[in-house]
């Protein structure tokens, strides 16, 4: 079972939100048959969703805390033994759980965390069986899973037919992450790239062609010269800041997109929104000025939220500011700027503009660029078997920062470690049928030639993973 921090495990009684990882339920009794029924499915669904949460004692509607039934000893109610006892009496497989208690109000809540790494599907091996009713309260044999009702709000129910292709994913991903720790074992010793080419050599893999990157960057350069002109043009007058670009092309087959609307709303859709503001935000709602707009074929959106500005309130509540330009284009064209959080944090933690790099940012940043295109990919049907994902990544205004670590200060990092250049450009492809479990391999060989201008400095490639894994887990 991995740790929780309290800060996230108080967030989620703090804010209670229903997702396909956090299931809400009001205060049941452990005691009951009907009680531990909920409890059993509920983890089982969780087990199959690569882990979550239940979060017991809120109305799953409005959120708020259920103040009927409350127990009176709620130590006791959940107590681990006897909640992990009634799982594994009715569950195929042993798996763990924890139970943590939070207090809200004065009250405590239990949180019932179910671990990740499901490698084989999960149902019930015995019944529970009703006194009252010919319908069991668990019946045997049966799977269930996390998923979303039609009306897009998340639920535990039984596996259908259109479960099974998800799940039969996630538990091959895991196994695949097995493989691959098995494999970094007896591969100590060789360079990255050595051990890439292995990789690559075993999947078939091949570079993509250079005309393929000649495009790509030359998208990326011409929808760096749009900004420049939109900036000039609303005569917009921003802080001086850094920036961080995405771009990066579908080189492959994907299903062509009927009309140039119909492409906006399958990007918006396909999103799969792990931050709170995230990449090529949908900011069709925001105001007229902040909306796409069709130019030359591609949608275009330029969104400036500083503080005390106009509609600054629709940036949230994340402490920064918000200087971004994004692309798409429907031949498989994407493009994103935005301007370094490093530079436009506001708040008793902000740090002088253009002095510093805290390298867990960009980490978030290329993992989540990543995430989004295999995402878009996915949503235009691309061709997974023979396509790849060409991003080149850059980043600008470096020059006289140093490394830093003041956006999660969890880290000792060397001091003073400071850049002389400027301006940095990576580029790496991903295969469109990547294991989500392999993602972090891309981000670090994406990050590692921003990091070296720092004198040298390198982040280990178990801190890329660890990060990556973070992000990743917002979206189950």
């Amino acid at each position: 079972m991995k740790p929780y921090s309290k800060e996230f495990l108080q967030s989620l009684v703090e804010n209670p939100h229903e997702t396909l990882q956090v299931e809400i339920k009001r205060w049941i009794d452990p005691d009951t048959p009907e009680g531990i029924s909920k409890i059993v499915k509920a983890c089982i669904a969780m087990r199959n969703n690569d882990g979550g949460f239940l979060v017991i004692g809120f109305d799953n509607k409005s959120g708020q805390p259920d103040l009927t039934n409350i127990p009176q000893d709620v130590r006791a109610k959940f107590n681990i033994d006897k909640i992990q006892g009634a799982i594994s009496k009715y569950s195929s497989e042993r798996f763990e759980i924890d139970i943590h208690l939070l207090s809200r109000n004065g009250q405590e809540y239990p949180i019932i965390s179910v671990s990740d790494g499901v490698k084989t599907p999960v149902a019930t091996k015995s019944e529970l069986p009703s006194s009252d009713s010919l319908k069991p309260h668990i019946p045997s044999d049966t799977v269930y899973v996390r998923t979303f009702k039609a009306n897009n709000i998340a639920s535990t129910s039984k596996a259908n037919w259109s479960d099974w292709g998800e799940i039969t994913r996630i538990c091959f991903e895991n196994r695949e992450a097995d493989l691959g720790k098995f494999l970094r074992r007896h591969l100590i010793g060789l360079k990255a790239d050595q051990i890439q080419e292995i990789f690559n050599t075993l999947k078939g893999i091949t570079e993509p062609e250079q005309t393929d990157w000649d495009k790509i960057e030359n998208f990326l350069n011409d929808s760096m010269q749009r900004f420049q002109a939109r900036v000039t043009e609303e005569k917009k007058e921003l802080p001086s800041h850094g920036s961080f670009e995405i771009s990066f092309l579908i080189s492959g087959q994907f299903e062509p997109v009927q009309s140039k609307s119909g492409f906006l709303d399958l990007i918006a859709a396909s999103n799969p929104r792990l931050t709170g503001w995230p990449l090529w935000v949908d900011s069709r709602r925001f105001s007229e000025e902040a909306a796409p707009h069709l130019i030359d074929g591609a949608w275009e959106a330029l969104i400036i939220m500083l503080e005390g500005s106009k509609g600054f309130d629709l940036a949230g509540s994340s402490g920064f500011d918000k200087i971004d330009f994004w692309r798409i284009h429907p031949d498989g064209f994407f493009y994103q700027r935005r301007g370094l959080e490093d530079d436009l944090a506001y708040g008793y933690r902000k740090p002088q503009p253009e002095t510093l790099l805290d390298y867990s940012l960009p980490i978030f940043g290329v993992a989540e660029a990543i995430t989004v295109g295999l995402s878009f990919a996915k949503a235009m049907k691309c061709d997974e078997d023979n396509s790849n994902l060409l991003f080149v990544f850059r980043w600008n205004g470096l020059q006289n920062r140093q490394i830093s670590s003041w956006a999660g200060p969890i880290r000792n990092l060397p001091t003073k470690m400071k850049a002389y250049q400027d301006e940095v450009l990576s580029k790496v492809f991903v295969p469109t049928d990547i294991a989500r479990t392999a993602i972090y391999q891309k981000v670090h060989e994406a990050v590692a030639p921003l990091f070296e201008i720092f004198d040298g400095y390198e982040v280990g490639i178990s801190i890329t993973e660890e990060l990556t894994k973070e992000l990743l887990n917002r979206s189950h």
